[in-house]
């Protein structure tokens, strides 16, 4: 009993550091994105330019695909598909962060869940770099901008905690189980095509509740909706709340009870 509360504590300390510690793994993430660029010439920018060239040529082509007007799609399509990217990439990263770390893990006294958080705050410089596409795209077309758009940036650390659980959840038993990283992508490439991102809900006909069922779609709906103009409904406001804190209870407790665990299964 003695032994299982001392981890307890330990796995409560370490959760405790993510704000006491925040100059540490937020450091780690940006190491990683200069390592990455260091000798290039354009150096992070290369990020930006390589999700400028996606973004607006697949919003121009689905554009067309669906007979869409190109000034209301390309905005819509450019911000959704930042937004996920950068949350694809994070989970999909941390499926393999814990075993990619396992030397660090077993060989420094740093937090385990700091590897996690150091993933997720590398994509999050990345989507930072990315914001400026949007930026781009609405100089371009310059839609209307209300009080209300400022939602976005706010919504933003919703989305960055729900993220990094889903990233913790997702670390944790894919250090245990080596099989689901491989699923982990498969899913991630389903959610794509099944979230409101080069489509909109309204033009469901049927089999609306599938679409509520992928947690993505309340949180890409609250960050992204608002810099548009688009009306959130309170519903999904309730929704993208919701996943947060059963997304945020799920991963805090996963972590204290398998705390010990992982540096043997890395």
């Amino acid at each position: 009993m003695a032994k299982r509360a001392d981890e307890r504590e330990r796995a409560l300390s370490d959760l405790g550091r993510i704000f006491s510690d925040a100059r540490i793994w937020s450091t780690l993430g940006w190491v990683d994105i200069r390592s990455k660029y260091r000798l290039s010439s354009l150096g992070t920018f290369w990020i930006t330019a390589a999700m400028g060239v996606l973004a607006v040529s697949i919003g121009l082509l689905y554009g067309q695909f669906f007979n869409k007007d190109v000034s209301s799609y390309l905005p819509y399509f450019a911000s959704g598909f930042i937004i996920w990217t950068f949350v694809s990439a994070t989970v999909t990263e941390a499926s393999t962060s814990l075993i990619a770390y396992g030397n660090f893990i077993k060989g420094s006294q740093l937090p385990i869940v700091f590897h996690v958080l150091r993933v997720a705050h590398k994509q999050f410089i990345v989507f930072g770099h990315n914001i400026l596409v949007i930026v781009c795209v609405w100089l371009y077309y310059q839609w209307e901008l209300e009080v209300s758009s400022l939602l976005s940036l706010v919504v933003m650390l919703l989305t960055y905690i729900s993220v990094f659980a889903a990233s913790l959840i997702v670390a944790i038993v894919c250090v245990r189980f080596r099989d689901i990283p491989p699923l982990i992508q498969a899913v991630t490439q389903f959610l794509f095509f099944a979230t409101p991102i080069i489509w909109d809900p309204a033009s469901m006909r049927f089999g609306a509740f599938l679409l509520w069922a992928n947690p993505v779609t309340s949180l890409l709906i609250v960050t992204r909706d608002p810099f548009l103009g688009r009306p959130v409904a309170p519903e999904i406001w309730v929704s993208a709340i919701a996943i947060t804190v059963i997304s945020s209870g799920l991963a805090a407790s996963l972590y204290i009870r398998y705390r010990s665990r992982i540096s043997y299964w890395v």
